[in-house]
């Protein structure tokens, strides 16, 4: 299985690792390429998938005019964003689409954020920069993440980017379950 991965960052690439891991996918190699978002560094709401779509349209433009073949993009974008109540969450979106076209979006858990920091966010605050400064470190980003932090280390961003990486893939590797259910409906809805 080969893998655009629209992202030279290290957690998002040991994400797609855990991922396929979980899933029993051993035979695989990914290729990572910087490919931009096209949205606020700090996404909230439909940015986060809109990013993920963005890194997926320049993964396949990338591809296509530099002769790569593959069989699926993968594009992970973070942010934040509201749940249907109005509560404030750190979440992750990856966007998979295969070399037909056909996409999945998966989601990861999400980690609910007081008002104090969605407000921070909202005003274009950087949680990472913040972060930084209290572990007295650089480029949290790329390790822990905000995830890690506010987990003390429970999670760290990559654990977190798998679960979405997982949930993305599954449409594709479970296919066969997904049409045996839907047949099921159908035979319910007549």
């Amino acid at each position: 299985m080969k893998i655009l991965l629209g992202s030279k960052n290290p957690s998002k690439e040991k994400a797609v690792q855990l991922a396929l891991n979980t899933l029993g996918v051993n035979d695989y190699e990914i290729i990572m390429c910087e490919a931009p978002s096209n949205t606020h560094s700090r996404p909230i709401g439909y940015e986060i998938i809109r990013g993920a779509e963005n890194r997926n349209s320049f993964l396949k433009e990338y591809a296509d005019s530099n002769g790569l073949s593959y069989d699926y993009l993968c594009s992970i974008e973070g942010g934040f964003s509201l749940d249907e109540t109005g509560l404030p969450f750190v979440v992750t979106y990856c966007i998979i689409e295969n070399k037909n076209g056909k996409q999945s979006t998966g989601k990861s858990l999400g980690i609910k954020l007081t008002d104090k920091i969605f407000h921070f966010i909202k005003k274009g605050g950087s949680l990472n920069s913040v972060i930084n400064d209290i572990l007295q470190t650089e480029n949290i980003k790329q390790s822990l993440g905000i995830m890690g932090y506010l987990t003390n280390g429970l999670f760290d961003r990559a654990s977190v980017d798998s679960e979405a990486v997982v949930s993305g893939f599954l449409p594709f590797l479970y296919e066969k379950q997904i049409n045996i259910l839907e047949k099921e409906i159908d035979k319910l809805d007549r």
